[in-house]
């Protein structure tokens, strides 16, 4: 717009003056027609520049406001994220502690009511369970140094899920004095020591939860392998609950099995029982990764 005036005010002010020097003074005066049109255009210029740089500051001033914006959205994302980091490390830790010091104290609750019981039948017996007692004391205090560790990530040695399983069957047995059988189906395919651990919680707490709640006599744990996944079914004989109301426990179990994309289902059976029904897809390696 700017270079259209000055182009249409040259061409006004030549024509015009061009006319009545003419019919005035019948000549044109070329050096002053010259001064004058150097003068319009250098003040066409100066406009352009001053618009060009109040244009700029203009741009200038709106983009700094949006980068004041962007800070503050990235400030408060970033104190969110800070906030969501610590929750979600306070669940996990309450969770730990949930399904490992409780599943211990559990059992360690009937050997403690069955010495006393014994005490003054079968003192011998009683002081053999108060014996075991130690021992899942001494059990729970490890797996607190263990959750100690994961917090502070530190390496923990870990074995096979068949092998944990098979362990905690026959602790369980023993302990919580639930008769626990434990199979497996297919062919083992390794897993990550973090799904490893997720599956082991997840059969800890269902079976403090048959013995805990469902006052259960007996428990089976099933593993089965299979081409795209594995699944957990621990079932019991306990009392089934008419309507279920997921406490702490289940809640902690539901969002153990989100987190590896998998699916959960609770079978009420007044016949066969409770049961926890696990399905895991295996976690795809960095090759496959890489692939998708």
């Amino acid at each position: 717009m700017l270079i259209i005036t000055c182009l249409l005010l040259l061409v006004v002010y030549i024509i015009t003056m061009g006319s009545i020097d003419w019919y005035l003074f019948k000549r044109i005066d070329e050096i002053g027609y010259f001064i004058t049109c150097s003068f319009i255009i250098f003040a066409g210029i100066v406009s352009a520049l001053i618009n060009f740089y109040q244009r700029a500051r203009r741009d200038t001033m709106q983009l700094y406001a949006q980068l004041m914006q962007s800070h503050e959205r990235l400030q408060d994302y970033a104190l969110k994220t800070e906030e969501w980091a610590a929750t979600r490390e306070r669940v996990r830790i309450a969770r730990e502690i949930h399904d490992t010091v409780g599943h211990k104290l559990t059992a360690l609750l009937v050997q403690m009511q069955a010495a006393r019981k014994l005490s003054s039948l079968d003192p011998l017996r009683s002081e053999q369970t108060y014996l075991e007692c130690e021992d899942l004391i001494r059990s729970s205090l490890q797996e607190v140094r263990l959750s100690v560790r994961a917090i502070r990530d530190e390496p923990v040695k870990s074995t096979s899920l068949n092998d944990s399983l098979g362990k905690l069957t026959k602790e369980f047995t023993k302990f919580a004095e639930v008769q626990t059988s434990f199979e497996v189906n297919g062919i083992t395919v390794p897993l990550p020591g973090d799904l490893q651990l997720t599956a082991y919680r997840i059969v800890q707490e269902s079976l403090t939860n048959a013995h805990k709640h469902g006052h259960a006599k007996n428990a089976k744990i099933l593993l089965t392998y299979s081409e795209s996944n594995f699944s957990l079914c621990i079932r019991n004989d306990g009392e089934v609950p008419a309507d279920l109301k997921p406490g702490f426990g289940l809640i902690n179990l539901q969002e153990r099995v989100k987190e590896w994309n998998g699916q959960v289902h609770f079978n009420m059976d007044q016949q066969e029982g409770f049961a926890v029904e696990v399905q895991f897809p295996y976690p795809l390696t960095e090759m496959e990764r890489v692939n998708h």
